[in-house]
């Protein structure tokens, strides 16, 4: 999925390519790597009114249908995704009294004639489940039909109206998507997410009228992060998602060596392998227990299949060691299904998914060191599946922000901007001691 965004706060245009497993945004601070990572998951986010491929009642009925797909009809809904309305939402902003967006535009990369050809190859499998209605929607490549399965229902007179609505949705928005379906972002403040999460969202998510309107609210990334806040305790009762479970506990064992748990109550809280008899509140723990937090409950409770997971400066509060195993951490998630997109000012997380993607030759050379140094071969990545973004203030007008799509090949790719401020440190260093 190709998307290209104008007028992005101080970015003049950007464009990007979705369809890679793993994204990385480089830069100085300041220079909207953030503004990107929001107006991605606000795009994503978004889930509008469906085309009427099926009537929830026929298959009820029959139990399976196959639905000829209108190609030219599915292009024209996915050009309603393409609203620059939505970013005011993602950025909380509630009026036209902000002016900041109101020259954004949001670009579709594919034509008609792209976006048929790539829907009518695709073959994809996936399930969906909404008011106790399992649905499994089936493409085969070169097939001009959907195949829709009916896995399980509730009884007719609980099934609602929106019901239907929903399930139209979601196939159309997949259909419309290509292939990402859904989006998770951990932004910065996370750490105050869960730490204060209950506190922050007092008022920014009551249902009830505030004695006094305001223009702005929390942006849609920090406000949906509030909201699974509140709700963890729903969230333990529904049960882990085995699926991710040990990536979780490789985290657990390997950075945080002990368990994030949530109580009965509903709290956050840590428990360390050293002295498993205490029980410390997510709020006296370390400051990598509260980075991680947001991450491991992801893993344990929400993470799907190829959904998008955002995460911005994942190093923050991590010791340099720490950051190359989450690196680590990174390729296996990839690698098992989950798309990833990090904004990073780490030199360690970026060296080590250089190491990472070299892992990827099949010289004979290369696989001796990687078994000398303790990788696995599941942790390698494909050059072909990443996709980084240098974001640098323009040369000739420094207000405005360029960004440019880095080389990836074999040996990994290069970020001039924290490769230089090394460099220079280095060079001042050697010449304080020689002085």
């Amino acid at each position: 999925m190709k998307l290209s965004f104008e007028n992005l706060g101080a970015i003049k245009k950007i464009d990007l390519d979705l369809s890679k497993k793993l994204s990385i945004f480089c830069g100085p601070n300041g220079t909207g790597k953030t503004y990107a990572c929001y107006a991605i998951y606000g795009y994503l986010r978004l889930l509008l009114i469906g085309i009427p491929l099926f009537k929830l009642d026929n298959l009820l009925n029959e139990k399976s249908m196959t639905i000829q797909l209108d190609y030219n009809a599915l292009y024209k809904a996915r050009k309603l995704y393409f609203s620059q309305e939505y970013i005011k939402d993602a950025f909380g902003v509630k009026s036209n009294a902000v002016d900041y967006f109101n020259s954004f535009k949001l670009n579709d990369l594919s034509t008609v004639e792209q976006y048929i050809a790539s829907l009518r190859q695709d073959k994809f499998e996936f399930n969906h489940d909404f008011d106790g209605v399992s649905i499994t929607y089936k493409k085969e490549k070169d097939d001009n039909h959907l195949h829709v399965t009916l896995d399980k229902s509730v009884a007719l007179d609980k099934i609602t109206k929106q019901t239907e609505i929903f399930h139209l949705a979601i196939i159309t928005k997949y259909l419309c998507n290509r292939e990402l379906l859904y989006a998770y972002m951990l932004p910065v403040e996370r750490n105050s997410a869960y730490t204060f999460g209950n506190e922050l969202a007092a008022d920014r998510l009551d249902k009830q009228p505030l004695l006094v309107a305001k223009e702005q609210d929390y942006p849609s990334p920090i406000k949906d992060l509030l909201s699974k806040v509140v709700k963890l305790k729903s969230a333990k009762d529904q049960g882990s998602n085995s699926s991710y479970q040990s990536l979780a506990t490789e985290i657990e064992k390997n950075i945080l060596q002990g368990a994030v748990e949530i109580s009965k109550d509903g709290a956050l809280q840590f428990v360390s392998t050293k002295t498993p008899e205490r029980k410390l509140p997510v709020h006296l723990s370390a400051s990598i227990v509260k980075n991680l937090s947001g991450l491991l409950i992801y893993l344990k409770y929400h993470a799907k299949n190829n959904e998008l997971l955002i995460i911005d400066e994942p190093e923050i509060g991590l010791h340099p060691d720490n950051q190359i195993l989450l690196a680590r951490i990174f390729a296996k998630l990839i690698n098992n299904g989950i798309r990833l997109l990090i904004s990073t000012h780490s030199d360690y997380i970026i060296r080590e998914l250089n190491n990472l993607i070299m892992l990827s030759s099949e010289k004979d050379e290369v696989k001796k060191k990687a078994k000398e140094f303790g990788y696995a071969m599941y942790e390698k990545i494909n050059p072909e599946d990443v996709g980084a973004y240098l974001f640098e203030y323009n040369a000739d007008e420094d207000k405005y922000v360029d960004v440019k799509r880095l080389p990836v090949d074999v040996n990994g790719f290069e970020v001039e901007t924290i490769d230089q401020a090394i460099s220079s440190l280095n060079d001042r260093s050697m010449d304080l001691y020689f002085s």
